[in-house]
């Protein structure tokens, strides 16, 4: 029995999505910064639910990322607290890395703060390597980015 399943992401899951996002980060995102999400042209946008029935079924994780031309430039994933360490980030990333190798992207890029050991030790582990820094891309905490990348036709360890 599957406990989770992906979904395209609709305007009906920003209430729910927006809940996880203030869980998860300090400086989360507006509703207004997922809409608009929702009619960017270069957006993916998936919600994982969890439930066999549309009855009883609630958003545990989302995924927020652009295609342009041959990248995809991951802009947010988010787990609920109560579905973290299950595998469920590595299973969504899986998946939103197999649609983008389906229209012939090559590589993803992504920024964590340096502060997000869990982050960092996730994507390491699917392959991703450091190639860069974002001086202060963090303005509110004064925290640099790190730029994170991978190439999505190398086979992972």
């Amino acid at each position: 029995m599957l406990k989770w399943y992906l979904a395209a992401t609709t305007e009906a899951d920003i209430d729910q999505i927006f809940e996880i996002e203030r869980y998860s980060f300090e400086q989360p995102w507006s509703r207004a910064s997922f809409l608009e999400e929702l009619i960017c042209k270069n957006a993916v946008n998936y919600v994982v639910k969890s439930g066999n029935s549309h009855d009883h079924e609630e958003i545990v994780a989302y995924i927020f990322f652009h295609l342009i031309e041959d990248e995809m430039h991951l802009l947010k994933i988010a787990v609920t607290p109560e579905w973290r360490c299950q595998g469920l980030a590595v299973w969504l990333l899986g998946k939103s890395f197999s649609s983008a190798l389906e229209k012939d992207v090559s590589t993803v890029s992504l920024e964590v703060r340096p502060s997000n050991k869990p982050a960092i030790t996730l994507y390491k582990k699917l392959g991703f390597v450091i190639t860069g820094k974002r001086p202060n891309y963090y303005s509110e905490a004064r925290e640099d980015a790190m730029v994170l990348t991978k190439n999505l036709k190398e086979k992972a360890l």
